[in-house]
């Protein structure tokens, strides 16, 4: 035993606090021991006094900081006590917690070591349940339950394979599945990662839910089943229904009737074996629709593909036979009775041979009926290009007579004559113009050449039209100018107005007539109205009609019943909606609605031309190649009146032949488009520059066919039509050479 005066060891690291105290005690006594022998005057004696007090204030110093320390020690110790009752009591809170949840669980840490379970976790599992303890593996864990007794695996699996098929699905992010257990007990298992890397194990006892399930199934099967055998008995299709242990499941009476079975045989659950000897031919059905193909498709085990046949049976019923499989395996095989339908079919076969043959008859006859209406129909087409050059030739050689008198000194009487006369041409040229837009329009020659343009331009001249007739009868013509684009054939328009315009004028004594134009909707509708004499009810259904005229005593000479044809026709063919409201006394109104343009302009000023003779036309040499020898005097007669230099030529050859003569190109070619020999103007034009280079010409022609127009139009060449407005042409020409001129200064 130790002396606790010892000295030995002074002041070591592990001493306690007491132990220490204690050395320092001895210590302090030795030290005065030593003090107290020592002589008063000896320095040796004296120094050691010194040394043990600075010693002494070492030892207390040291002993005070030991004090704190263990003061910090003895409250640290008592932090880390209520922590630990803390912690402790967090833990038995945690148990409480997890115990009160209804379903098994149980929390794995990061390291997949199970830290915490309550007491129904596993408990279906009774076998095993007591080694399901804290601190195993996740992996033992599915491998007790694995092979727990309870546990029914799908498919005979072994106990190695269903945990790697296990631990495979907990690897993934969130778990959910269902686990068959024996007795018809169910368990709903659930996993779910923590934030740490851990993972919560959920397990439900779901046997009651999935038993309450399964018998509202069979409720609703029983139903389905019911609700079928009542659909099968009230069709008259045969139908068999097996499952896919191929048992007879349904049928109905149909089915039962076509195949022969004796009723007090059949029940559910009959093999398909039974059937066999039904399906050998001349059994049943005959041997020549081989009706073994549908026992043979029904014997297939699974993945059947769908059966179509025709089968007919000893008694001469005809079957339509669809055999085919449902999802589950089991399979339903159909049988249709179709013999009244072939039957059917070969009476209706038996008719279509003599109606063929009818309709071969009928065909030819209407065959040669439309052969026959379109060679009339050609000869009617052949008649309207001869006339648009034949009839109208003459009408054009005349007027340019009579615009050639006009411009010559004639006394009054002289005056009025040929006043009388360009009046009687004008009807003339107006009635030929009437009955080739009647002959197009009926023979399907009229062509379209839909473009948007604006409507003001029309209206502009229709003003200046028909301006003088309506003031000569007294009438106040207005024209509402307007600033809207329209989408139509600007030629086929402008004629249907010209005619609504004509007639309102014609048959209007008094008053007003007013052209306009009003917005509606996406389209736009014209008006024509006037204050004329009206058209009663029973007439306003035929007005429309060819050479129909309301008031013969208002007709002019000119009319003769086709302007409102004519509208008619046109407004048709372009689909344009066309109405007339009138009352006898009062007036009549005309509507035709035009489909706006894509784009609208705004309205520009329109300049009125200047009749005066251009400048440009005076000395100009101008040559025409007209084949006919009256049009060509009378050209020439027109020309010098312009004050032109005309240069007349008959062909191709006499045209080269004045250039050579004068060595001197004219300033503009005026060709006509019917040549002698077959040839055409534009052909002739085109040789021209072929030699000559660019060339101003103006193509004239009667042939208002849009194929002539595009020609033309593609090779620069200008187009005026038979007979000619002299003062159109007039203007057409001194602009070209006025705009020629400009460019070459």
């Amino acid at each position: 035993m130790s002396d606790p005066h010892s000295t030995d060891g002074l002041l070591k690291a592990g001493d306690s606090l007491e132990r220490e105290n204690e050395k320092l005690k001895v210590i302090v006594d030795k030290l005065m021991s030593r003090v107290e022998r020592a002589t008063v005057d000896s320095a040796k004696g004296y120094m050691h006094f010194e040394r043990a007090i600075a010693l002494e204030g070492e030892v207390q110093q040291r002993t005070s900081k030991l004090e704190e320390a263990l003061d910090v020690l003895h409250a640290t110790n008592a932090q880390l006590a209520a922590a630990q009752r803390e912690a402790e009591k967090a833990r038995q809170d945690l148990s409480s917690a997890v115990e009160t949840i209804q379903e098994g669980f149980a929390i794995f840490d990061a390291s997949e070591t199970l830290v915490m379970k309550n007491s129904r976790f596993s408990t279906m599992f009774s076998d095993v349940v007591g080694e399901i303890k804290r601190g195993m593996s996740f992996e033992s864990y599915l491998r007790l339950t694995a092979g727990s007794a309870h546990i029914i695996r799908p498919g005979g699996m072994s106990v190695e394979d269903w945990v790697n098929q296990r631990i495979a699905v907990h690897r993934s992010n969130s778990v959910n599945f269902t686990l068959e257990l024996k007795d018809d007990l169910w368990l709903q298992i659930s996993e779910q990662n923590t934030p740490d890397g851990g993972t919560i194990v959920l397990q439900t006892d779901i046997t009651d839910h999935t038993r309450l399930e399964r018998e509202e199934r069979a409720k609703i099967l029983d139903r389905q089943a019911k609700i079928v055998k009542a659909t099968l008995e009230h069709i008259e299709q045969g139908v068999l229904i097996f499952d896919a242990d191929r048992k007879l499941i349904e049928w109905n009476d149909p089915a039962i009737e076509i195949l022969k079975i004796n009723r007090r045989l059949a029940r559910a659950g009959m093999r398909l074996a039974r059937f066999e000897r039904l399906f050998e031919p001349g059994v049943v059905f005959t041997p020549e629709c081989q009706p073994q193909v549908v026992f043979e498709w029904a014997s297939i085990r699974k993945n059947r593909e769908i059966l179509r046949c025709e089968l007919e049976a000893m008694n001469g019923f005809q079957y339509d036979v669809v055999g085919q499989e449902m999802a589950d395996g089991s399979f339903l095989v159909s049988f249709n009775d179709v013999t009244k339908l072939r039957q059917t079919y070969k009476d209706l076969h038996l008719v279509n041979e003599t109606l063929e043959q009818r309709v071969v008859e009928r065909t030819d006859e209407l065959r040669s009926a439309r052969d026959s209406a379109e060679r009339a129909n050609a000869s009617k087409s052949r008649f309207v290009a001869a006339a648009s050059h034949d009839l109208l030739q003459p009408v054009n050689a005349a007027k340019l007579f009579i615009s050639s008198l006009e411009h010559t000194e004639l006394d009054p009487k002289q005056g009025s004559i040929v006043g009388r006369i360009s009046q009687s041409f004008r009807s003339v040229e107006t009635i030929l113009g009437a009955l080739l837009d009647i002959s197009k329009l009926d023979s399907g020659q009229a062509a379209l050449n839909i473009s948007e343009f604006s409507l003001d331009q029309i209206f502009d001249r229709l003003f200046e039209e028909f301006s003088g007739a309506a003031a000569a009868k007294g009438l106040e013509l207005s024209v509402v100018p307007t600033s809207v684009r329209v989408k139509s054939d600007p030629v086929y328009l402008r004629r249907i107005l010209q005619n609504l315009v004509s007639n309102a004028i014609r048959y209007t004594k008094a008053g007003r007539v007013l052209v306009g134009a009003r917005h509606r909707e996406e389209h736009i509708d014209v008006y024509v109205i006037d204050t004329g004499i009206g058209i009663s009810p029973e007439e306003q259904k035929l007005v429309f009609k060819e050479f129909h005229r309301s008031e013969p005593s208002q007709a002019t000479e000119s009319a003769m019943g086709l302007g409102l044809a004519i509208v008619e026709r046109a407004c048709l063919m372009l689909e344009h909606d066309l109405e007339l409201i009138s009352t006898v006394g009062v007036g009549t109104s005309i509507r035709v609605s035009l489909p706006l343009a894509e784009q609208q302009e705004m309205a520009v000023e329109t300049v009125q031309p200047n009749r005066d003779i251009p400048v440009s036309l005076k000395n100009a040499l101008i040559m025409v190649i007209e084949n006919d020898p009256t049009v060509q005097d009378a050209m020439e007669r027109v020309l010098e009146i312009w004050g032109a230099a005309p240069l007349i030529a008959a062909s191709l050859e006499e045209a080269e032949a004045h250039i050579r003569e004068l060595d001197l190109l004219p300033d503009i070619f005026l060709v006509d488009y019917h040549l002698d020999d077959n040839k055409n103007g534009l052909d002739l034009i085109g040789n021209l520059r072929g030699k000559h280079g660019p060339l101003l010409c103006v193509l004239l022609t009667a042939n208002r066919s849009p194929e002539l127009s595009r020609e033309a139009h593609q090779q620069g060449v200008f187009l005026r039509y038979k007979p000619l407005d002299v003062e159109d042409l007039q203007e057409l020409v001194g602009g070209l050479l006025a705009s020629r001129s400009n460019a070459q200064t």
